[in-house]
This record gives C-alpha cells, sequence and structure tokens, in this order.
C-alpha cells in the first residue's frame, strides 16, 4: 500500500536533501513503479544551475514527499555529518535516456556510468535555470521497468533568511525570513549546535541538530523548550535553512508516481 506523510529530511550538511524512506522492494513485476526526482539550486556567478537525478524504484510502499504538510514545530536529533541514507530498494530502469527542460536550456539525463541506475547530466554544471521557474521531465519508459511519463513542475525560489536571536530563557525563538510566492512550499531549517549528552557518540562538536518544518509563511516559531537547549550549546549554533516544493505526478496508463522534489538552500552551494 502506497502511504504519504510529512517528509522530514535529512539535514547532515543538507547535502542529502530528500529520501523517501520506505520503499521496500517486492520485485520489479509485483511492486508499484515509483520515481523520485531531485534538484537543488546552485549559484554560478550571478545566476544558478540544476542537476536533477532521477532514481526509479519497484516498491510495495512509499512515503511521499508533499510541502504543503507541515507541522510548524521542531524535533531534536543527533547531528552527525557523515551520516548516510542507504536504500535497499528494486531500481527500475526508465528508458535509455531522460529530457529534462528549463526555461531556455533541455538535457539529456543518462544513466550513471556505475551501473545503479541514477539518471543525470552529462554536464558537471547540470543546467543554467531561473530559481522559481517550472521545469519539465519527459520519461520515456521501459517495457521491463518504469513507464511513460511526462510532468511539469515549479522549482523553489530564492529567499534570504535572518539569523535568529537567542532568547531569554524558556522564551520561543522567531525565525524570519522571505516568504513564499504561494501556499505550495516548505521551510526546512536546522539549528545546528553542541549537546554535552551526545559527545560519546557523535563528538564534540555541532553533534545535535533542531530540525524544524514550517509553512512557507516568512516566519516560524521555535518552541520555548528547544530554544533552551541551542542556548545551552558551548558552540555557536549554526542555522540552515531549505525552502522544498514538491509535485506527485501519477501516471495515465499504469498504477505509478513520480515524486518531483525541488529545493533552494542557504548557504547555497556552489556549481562546478
Amino acid at each position: 500500500m502506497l502511504r504519504r506523510s510529512s517528509p522530514f529530511l535529512v539535514l547532515g550538511m543538507i547535502a542529502v536533501v530528500a529520501s523517501c524512506d520506505s520503499l521496500t522492494g517486492s520485485g520489479a513485476s509485483s511492486g508499484t513503479p515509483v520515481g523520485i526526482a531531485l534538484l537543488n539550486a546552485r549559484t554560478k556567478g550571478s545566476g544558478y544551475t540544476t542537476s536533477p537525478k532521477l532514481n526509479f524504484y519497484s516498491v510495495g510502499s512509499a512515503t511521499f514527499s508533499f510541502s504543503t504538510i507541515n507541522s510548524d514545530t521542531c524535533l531534536i536529533q543527533p547531528f552527525d555529518s557523515a551520516a548516510t541514507n542507504p536504500n535497499t530498494s528494486v531500481q527500475l530502469g526508465a528508458g535509455a535516456f531522460l529530457m529534462a527542460a528549463v526555461s531556455g536550456d533541455t538535457d539529456s539525463l543518462y544513466k550513471a556510468a556505475s551501473g545503479d541506475q541514477t539518471y543525470l547530466s552529462r554536464h558537471a554544471s547540470g543546467m543554467p535555470f531561473t530559481a522559481g521557474d517550472s521545469i519539465a521531465f519527459n520519461v520515456a519508459g521501459d517495457v521491463a521497468g518504469f513507464p511513460a511519463m511526462a510532468v511539469r513542475a515549479k522549482t523553489a525560489e530564492p529567499f534570504t533568511i535572518t539569523r535568529p536571536v537567542i532568547p531569554p530563557a524558556n522564551t520561543p525563538m522567531i525565525v524570519n525570513w522571505t516568504p513564499a510566492t504561494d501556499n505550495n512550499a516548505a521551510m526546512y531549517i536546522s539549528l545546528l549546535f553542541n549537546a554535552p549528552a551526545n559527545n560519546a557518540l557523535h563528538g564534540s562538536g555541532l553533534n545535535t541538530q533542531a530540525f524544524c518544518d514550517f509553512h512557507d509563511d516568512g516566519q516560524g516559531t521555535v518552541q520555548s523548550t528547544v530554544a533552551n537547549l541551542v542556548a545551552a550549546s558551548s558552540q555557536p549554533f549554526v542555522i540552515k535553512a531549505q525552502r522544498v516544493r514538491t509535485t506527485l505526478a501519477v501516471g495515465t496508463t499504469l498504477i505509478s508516481y513520480l515524486n518531483v522534489i525541488s529545493t533552494f538552500e542557504v548557504p547555497t552551494p556552489v556549481s562546478p
């Protein structure tokens, strides 16, 4: 059964931008075809590039990412910059190559040379694009894998965020940023700090994160219990933020799904 839930991203260095955490495959012939398209914005000169990566799976269950579902609260969890997010699902092919198109540029995405069936650009810098515009994917499909599908999705637009001020004890912390242009985006914020209780397992540096998922309306409230922990850090906290937009496309001929997840991060990575 396919189930849907609010996503919680792995924010080690916000390098892993999303995860479908319940992709447990049951074989290509009996599972449901599910695709994940991940793309983030990277600075290049005065503009941006993106390098989409697409993977396709046969699954027994899946957790889709929806940027419209948010808890407007924060969780405390250990932070490990070396953590990985393994995936043991059955991977599928989706044709010899895929097409990705943004305003002013089109690129072909091919399977990775490693043979893991990740589709990506052969250009190191990816595609120049205007963050916030739409991107279109045309999946040719494979009769023994993921079926043909076309989808268009809005990408996450740029934003700025103000470093929050540590409030007095037992007082919520307010975080402000440039709001999204509509109600279909989420803002994920990670406050990285040191908690002595986590030193033994995760080192004495930034070993804990307060992870917050907010509606992208320009302001979020970190509850006082979490703000107290950040305030007690032995090191200055580091803030990382990520705007997320998602689109879920559903196949028209076969039961299949393609979850497009677009992000814009601050600090923003630099394009090759």
